[in-house]
């Protein structure tokens, strides 16, 4: 484990198992939950799931003595004040890391460093805390391509949970990982104020590997329409992210028909352009480009590499 969740002489390991550690997230003000033996979802007991999350200890002293190896979820947003950042590598063609890189140099933006924790399918949880004039801000799931953030109504499973994951499509099999903390969660840095507004106003834009964000039509949303006024100011370079990656992935990195190109530009006529030039936005427009360029060789080498019956 890794400093303040180091577990001590003394403590009540053989009644309470990995209990232990849930008591020392709640002492740090995390509200936790239990989870199903080596799996994600919430453990039998949590019959409403996330909002049986607490930060009371009586809570750990009823449950984990009779599921000593049950698992931990921390409940994310208000109730542990927190936000966490889930980068997912789900599949091969997927890269939430490589996506949020991309996304914070083209847009010129940053997160203050800080812990973050390695999860079993190799993605990252990079956790921060809530503001305090946060009061409700709700999980906000493909955010970008690969990226939820997970706020409230969200949880994370933590450190020293293991679950059993998929190692090669190829092979089936599972293979039991943990969550692995890269420094210590009682140092953790406040969440910019960017990402606040971007999570109360950005429209989703991917498919995580935990499903795909759908409108209420269940198809995900046209950032070409939901943009038709333009790009909001404070929010453009973000925005055209998006629309971009949204439209390279729709008509193909190369655009040979120049569709994907008609729709930004369409957005970006009707953007506000005051302080936004033309190199900015071309630097983000190639940015987007070039991830999903890199997704198309990724998903053709992926294709490549699939055993097919009839050769």
């Amino acid at each position: 484990m890794t400093g303040c969740l180091d577990v001590q002489p003394g403590d009540p390991v053989d009644r309470l198992g990995l209990g232990v550690v849930a008591l020392k997230y709640q002492a740090l003000g995390f509200a936790v939950m239990a989870l199903e033996r080596e799996q994600k979802r919430p453990h039998r007991t949590f019959t409403h799931g996330v909002l049986w999350a607490s930060r009371d200890a009586s809570m750990v002293e009823q449950v984990w003595p009779a599921d000593r190896l049950a698992g931990i979820g921390i409940a994310t947003g208000t109730p542990s004040g927190l936000l966490v950042v889930d980068l997912d590598r789900h599949k091969a063609a997927q890269d939430g890391v490589l996506m949020w890189q991309s996304f914070l140099a083209a847009n010129n933006l940053r997160m203050p460093p800080g812990p973050w924790v390695q999860t079993p399918s190799g993605g990252e949880h990079r956790y921060y805390r809530l503001p305090p004039w946060v009061t409700k801000l709700a999980t906000r799931r493909d955010i970008l391509d690969g990226v939820d953030l997970k706020i409230d109504g969200g949880y994370v499973g933590a450190p020293p949970t293991m679950v059993r994951v998929s190692y090669d499509a190829r092979q089936p099999g599972r293979v039991l990982l943990p969550y692995v903390w890269h420094g210590c969660p009682c140092t953790l840095p406040e969440a910019p104020a960017w990402i606040i507004e971007w999570a109360e106003n950005a429209p989703a834009a991917g498919s995580s590997g935990e499903g795909q964000a759908t409108s209420e039509g269940g198809a995900l949303p046209d950032l070409v329409e939901h943009y038709a006024a333009g790009l909001p100011v404070g929010l453009r370079n973000i925005g055209l992210m998006q629309l971009a990656c949204q439209q390279f992935a729709r008509y193909g990195s190369a655009d040979p028909h120049g569709m994907a190109r008609a729709a930004i530009d369409k957005v970006l006529a009707a953007t506000d352009r005051a302080g936004f030039r033309d190199p900015e936005a071309e630097r983000t427009i190639a940015s987007a480009r070039d991830f999903i360029a890199r997704r198309e060789r990724e998903d053709a080498e992926a294709a490549a590499s699939v055993p097919r019956w009839w050769a």
